[in-house]
């Protein structure tokens, strides 16, 4: 069972939380696997928020959380957990209970810490999510993007790093920079993308993989509004479902095919790691 880790050393914006948003459900909807989706953003509740529609989100989350009538009052997510590891009786089958159900089987989230962060909840993390890989197909992480003790342990931690970037020459040049001499160097399990996508950039995907002369597959993720608001309007599931039946000349389907390719991507490098163990 495998971590997948979508993190980036790009401080700008690469959507990387959307593109975590989209492959977990279209993942969840087209392979038989079943996925947890997790943020180690403290206080953040994009994830959440874009499978909840704004109605819901005034109430609380109660009715996405799998809690059964004993454990409604207590702390969902993260936060939750982190109070059952500090008794000791935190196991990989206890997480389910503090999740997000969104497709029953085959996808759940779980929020973020409330809170600050702190070498304790640091570590909490590295465990947990160790402990719930124990237990789902594919651990989707959205990761904080910079580089401390947490986010150094998780990735090692991590069958396939997903690492964002855009078609800003910065950012071009500092994947490149990770990729040969800096901190993603030594690994062998990253898998890139290009966020926001456009094609009319002068930094196609054809032209960064020849300018900076990777190994990596880069696979680009085109802006899609439509998605966009759907994550704004807690309408991704409804997005996703619709979307399965377009045709190839629907607007959206170039950000499907994408998301799809990514997904293909990260799978063949999980196997291609396995296989290197």
């Amino acid at each position: 069972m495998a971590i997948v880790s979508f993190w980036t050393e790009d401080g700008k914006e690469t959507g990387q939380t959307a593109t975590a948003i989209a492959v977990a459900t279209q993942m969840a909807i087209q392979h038989n696997k079943k996925v947890l989706l997790i943020s180690t953003y403290e206080n953040n509740k994009e994830i959440e928020a874009a499978y909840l529609k704004p109605q819901v989100q005034k109430t609380n989350l109660l009715s996405l959380l799998n809690l059964t009538k004993k454990s409604v009052g207590i702390e969902s997510g993260v936060t939750g957990l982190m109070k059952i590891e500090g008794s000791n009786k935190l196991s990989p089958e206890l997480i389910k209970d503090y999740t997000g159900i969104i497709f029953k089987d085959r996808l759940e989230v779980l929020s973020g810490y409330d809170g600050v962060e702190t070498p304790t909840i640091d570590a909490f993390y590295v465990s947990l999510i160790k402990k719930a890989s124990m237990v789902y197909d594919i651990v989707i992480v959205d990761l904080k993007k910079e580089i401390n003790q947490l986010s150094q342990d998780i990735l090692t931690a991590s069958d396939v790093v997903v690492y964002g970037m855009t078609q800003k020459r910065h950012s071009i040049e500092g994947y490149a920079t990770s990729r040969k001499e800096g901190y993603t160097s030594k690994m062998h399990n990253v898998v890139g993308y290009i966020g926001r996508y456009d094609k009319f950039s002068k930094y196609t995907q054809k032209n960064i993989l020849r300018s900076i002369r990777t190994k990596d597959s880069l696979f680009p993720i085109v802006y899609n509004t439509l998605f966009s608001d759907a994550c704004d309007e807690g309408l991704v599931v409804d997005y996703f479902l619709k979307m399965q039946t377009i045709s190839e000349k629907d607007r959206n389907a170039k950000f499907l095919n994408n998301v799809k390719e990514l997904i293909q991507g990260i799978l063949y490098k999980i196997d291609e790691m396995q296989m290197m163990k």
